[in-house]
């Protein structure tokens, strides 16, 4: 499965991931129009016991781009809360909900550069963030 937090800048991207696999997305704010309206601000999947939430983190009130991710949701109804908006790679627990930036594999920012991430849905989850050299 492919989960995109937004920011897929055209359709034809949302296609290309589609023939790989399955694929969940939402709007980002680079979005060009013939995407947005196929796409949600928003979404929850469900995966075996889990619920992951996907927002961008653009929308919203909070001071920073994690705050306005794990607003979107509702944290007793998340076990997860993946997102993008800053391009920053992050992966860390708030209470025990885990907030999930994979940051992006074309313009990574932050120390980690250009990269995206793997969750990994099992007895618990695991997130692991891969860099990219480009």
């Amino acid at each position: 499965m492919i989960i995109h937090a937004g920011d897929l800048v055209s359709k034809k991207v949302l296609e290309a991931l589609s023939s790989i696999a399955p694929t969940h997305a939402v709007r980002g704010n680079m979005d060009l129009p013939d995407l947005l309206p196929t796409l949600p601000s928003r979404q929850l999947v469900k995966v075996g016991k889990w619920t992951i939430g996907i927002t961008h983190g653009h929308e919203g009130r909070g001071a920073d781009t994690s705050q306005r991710a794990v607003g979107a949701f509702s944290t007793d109804d998340v076990d997860c809360v993946v997102f993008g908006h800053s391009h920053v790679a992050l992966s860390e627990t708030v209470g025990d909900t885990i907030l999930f930036n994979p940051g992006s594999p074309v313009a990574g920012r932050g120390r980690r550069g250009n990269s995206y991430g793997i969750l990994e849905l099992g007895e618990t989850i695991r997130t692991r963030i891969v860099p990219l050299k480009l």
